[in-house]
């Protein structure tokens, strides 16, 4: 390469779906990917959830290796309570609760530890983001600001000069959060150690789309607050002596869909007989069911029997929208369940996935929707009302996220259109510092988007189809040198 990486700075914009940027709500962006690179069909990992999908973005790896299965999840280990991702002390009491084994993969920080090169996370986010994006950061004196949630900061000498010099109150900023994580970064992280990694994370976005929706005037401005920061930090790059060595990644972790309608699982369950609830306290459960796009169903004990009566009454329900289960024989593209795809094809297998995942279907309005989509939703505990925005199922809303880059080492004015996920950008910011990548980072890395001649890539259109039941649960994506990118999940139309 004509220049040598030495820095990547990942700007992270939580919930931007690429389909909504462009050049009045997010001009800067824009001539980010213009003069630099532009991934059109980046995707995100399933459940596509925050936690999830940042910590397979720091692991370059999806569920069913680093074991961090959505937003919330159930291990079966002998308690009855499912795991929470939501603070930084819900992390740690699943880490003593899973004794020291809740992320199984090795991440950057861990990695670039290990090779001695500085490594930050200052984030505008949630008190769940600082850990999925540095998961024991603290241990290893690495950078980690939240602004939000200022008291999870480390190193402590680090924090106190943050707090001496920016005055971040105790209970954290709360307006104009990406600006003031700008502030940190550029004042207090990188004229001290010039990480080789850097990201700054970003909810509001994300934030404004569950709460007015896709069309909002106020997700328009949250877009727009976040693309001056972009603009920031392109002009922060030109203006340092390093600038032709370092990197500049802009990403989001997932999309957003419309809320059509409401439904909740567990009470469907019940009131058709079964006995299902949130957690395993009640003697009486039969089976833990886990919220949101997409219900996880754990059984209390193997009933083959059981789970098939339950596999069969949710395919029936109006908002049944695909069913996927552990695959029935190994290498097998059928889940153990009639009537339901492996969760392998998902990357969502593994010793901690449910014993049945149904992703919930679009509404009758989602031709009506277009590309935004209209979809059921299990709120669960969260307070979300139809016409807001969802995540975290197979909707191509859901899983389009955004991916551009420019600055050292990447390509100029190069629109990629091979398929791409957020498991590839860990694997490909270590192969541009030329840092080995961990066995645990089954992401590929990026050559495409890289400074070198174009590599010649042919995907590979895929489609999987259930078999045995009245409702064909349908997956589509792309092949692209021995790695399968989601592009949908739905019911098969005709069926």
């Amino acid at each position: 390469m004509p220049n040598e990486v030495r820095h990547v700075v990942v700007m992270g914009i939580d919930g931007l779906r690429p389909d909504l940027v462009d050049d009045i709500t997010m001009p800067n962006l824009v001539d980010l990917a213009r003069a630099g690179t532009w991934s059109t069909h980046h995707k995100t990992v399933f459940p596509s959830e925050t936690r999830g999908a940042l910590t397979a973005l720091a692991t370059g790896s999806a569920a069913e290796i680093n074991g961090i299965a959505g937003n919330q999840f159930y291990v079966r280990d002998g308690f009855p309570e499912q795991i929470f991702t939501e603070t930084t002390h819900d992390w740690y009491a699943a880490d003593e609760r899973l004794e020291g084994k809740l992320v199984e993969a090795i991440s950057l920080s861990e990695t670039l530890h290990r090779v001695g090169r500085p490594f930050a996370v200052i984030a505008s986010s949630g008190p769940g983001v600082l850990p999925a994006l540095n998961w024991r950061g603290a241990k290893r004196d690495q950078v980690g600001f939240n602004v939000r949630h200022p008291q999870t900061a480390h190193p402590h000498a680090f924090a106190a000069r943050v707090h001496r010099s920016l005055k971040i109150p105790a209970g954290g900023v709360s307006a104009d959060g990406p600006k003031a994580a700008l502030k940190v970064f550029e004042q207090e992280v990188w004229p001290y150690s010039k990480p080789a990694v850097s990201i700054l994370w970003c909810t509001e976005v994300d934030s404004a789309a569950h709460l007015y929706g896709l069309g909002s005037d106020q997700l328009r401005e949250k877009m727009q607050h976040c693309d001056e920061v972009v603009g920031a930090l392109m002009a922060w790059r030109e203006a340092q002596p390093e600038r032709d060595s370092i990197a500049l990644l802009v990403v989001s972790d997932h999309g957003h869909v419309t809320i059509g309608g409401l439904v909740s699982v567990a009470d469907s369950l019940c009131a058709a007989g079964f006995k299902a609830a949130a957690s395993f306290a009640y003697p009486a459960t039969d089976m833990l069911v886990r919220p949101g796009r997409a219900a996880g169903i754990w059984l209390r004990k193997d009933d083959p029997i059981l789970l098939q009566e339950v596999a069969s009454f949710m395919t029936e329900q109006e908002w049944f929208g695909g069913a996927f289960s552990c695959a029935g024989a190994p290498a097998s593209n059928h889940g153990r369940v009639e009537g339901s795809l492996a969760l392998e094809l998902l990357g969502a297998g593994g010793a901690r996935a449910p014993d049945l995942f149904v992703h919930l279907g679009n509404t009758v309005d989602d031709d009506v929707a277009g590309d935004m989509g209209s979809v059921y939703y299990d709120a669960g505990d969260y307070n979300l009302r139809p016409g807001g925005g969802t995540h975290g199922g197979l909707h191509r809303g859901e899983l389009s996220a955004v991916l551009a880059g420019y600055g050292a080492g990447l390509g100029r004015g190069r629109v990629s259109t091979t398929p791409s996920a957020i498991t590839d950008i860990a694997p490909t910011i270590l192969s541009l510092l030329g840092i080995p990548q961990p066995r645990t980072m089954t992401g590929r890395v990026l050559r495409e988007l890289t400074m070198d001649a174009p590599v010649k890539i042919e995907p590979v259109s895929e489609e999987f189809r259930s078999i045995g039941t009245r409702k064909v649960t349908a997956l589509s994506g792309m092949r692209v040198m021995g790695h399968f990118y989601m592009s949908e999940g739905r019911i098969a139309r005709g069926t």
